[in-house]
């Protein structure tokens, strides 16, 4: 990234500041009034030299510039100055969430990204911990009827997932008890994306158990150790888009549709629960073309040995410093309501 003077940093900064309040082009004469001891010619030089550089655009040719997704990256990677989150503004979220202090995680999930939602007004989205992470402890196997068994696995951090599945002989107690038996000693402490890529082979030279069952649940790993991401997905918001001038109505289309495709933004978020911390992208930098004018503001959330994602997708001209302290708070607020459950 090309390194800016002193003075260039200093105009970057009040443009953007100035461009994400009133959302119109910033001219040379505005951000003379902002007491830099610089004229508008000066000013009109180094706004000319940022658009060189890449960091500024002019939408129009008598109208002023615009920040430009180098422009916003320089500006959240170097210039931006976080605000404090207002302690009335977190007892005010803390109340929200806390109402739900008896409901599930993913009652307490949709109500983290409906807080976002209205507190960014932007888009709230808040995904579940992603089991593939998660260290396999046990599995339980309950007999429902001659053809039917429960499934119910359990993750180390104290999240569990059940499942029936269908047999097509009935299995003896003694047997059903010893294939469990023969799952747990050689799945646990393993996590389940390695399960998921080696239970065929783990199950396989068992010399006790049930033969056909342990074959069942090889065969069935797929379907019993994968956790479907989409399902753990809130999103709360989206009415705020329609407000937004930042987009088109072709733009807004495209948005709107990739967001229906919840499976694509599970797994857009589910990539980030590697990244610790804040992550922030800006348009060009999504694969997504409809996320080219959005920037998507995340934080990780852990719960035991799991990780999930919070956060906020807007326009690109968001408020990155009093946005990122937001996020940063809900993310550390579920975490501890996650803990208590």
């Amino acid at each position: 990234m090309t390194e800016l003077t002193l003075r260039e940093k200093a105009i970057l900064d009040i443009l953007i500041g100035t461009y994400v309040t009133t959302g119109e082009p910033v001219g040379s004469r505005t951000i003379s009034k902002m007491d830099l001891g610089l004229s508008a010619a000066t000013i009109r030089n180094s706004m000319a030299d940022l658009e060189e550089k890449g960091y500024l655009y002019q939408p129009h040719t008598s109208a002023g510039r615009v920040p430009s997704d180098k422009g916003y990256r320089y500006y959240v990677d170097m210039l931006m100055n976080q605000e404090e989150l207002a302690e009335a503004a977190q007892r005010s979220i803390r109340d929200s969430v806390e109402r739900l202090r008896e409901g599930n995680a993913d009652d307490l999930l949709v109500q983290v990204s409906k807080v976002l939602a209205d507190v960014s007004h932007n888009l709230g989205i808040a995904l579940g911990p992603q089991f593939t992470q998660g260290i396999f402890e046990r599995l339980e196997m309950l007999k429902l009827s001659e053809s039917k068994l429960l499934m119910v696995m359990t993750i180390r951090s104290g999240l569990v997932k059940t499942m029936v599945v269908e047999i097509d002989s009935e299995i003896e107690e003694d047997e059903l008890e010893e294939t469990r038996r023969v799952v747990n000693q050689r799945l646990s402490g393993l996590t389940i994306g390695e399960i998921m890529a080696s239970v065929k082979e783990r199950l396989a030279s068992a010399s006790s158990g049930s033969p056909k069952l342990l074959h069942l649940l090889a065969n069935s790993a797929d379907h019993l150790f994968r956790f479907p991401s989409s399902a753990d997905l809130h999103m709360d918001g989206t009415r705020n888009f329609f407000g937004q001038p930042d987009f088109s109505s072709e733009r807004l289309a495209g948005l709107i549709g990739m967001l229906e495709a919840r499976e694509y933004v599970a797994h857009l978020l589910s990539d980030r629960t590697r990244d610790a911390g804040i992550s922030i992208t800006i348009g060009d930098e999504h694969e997504s073309p409809a996320l080219k004018d959005c920037s998507l503001l995340t934080s990780t959330y852990s719960v035991g040995n799991v990780s999930g994602v919070i956060g906020i997708i807007g326009p690109t001209r968001l408020p990155y410093g009093r946005l990122v302290p937001l996020v940063q708070y809900m993310a550390n607020l579920t975490e501890e309501m996650l803990d208590r459950r």
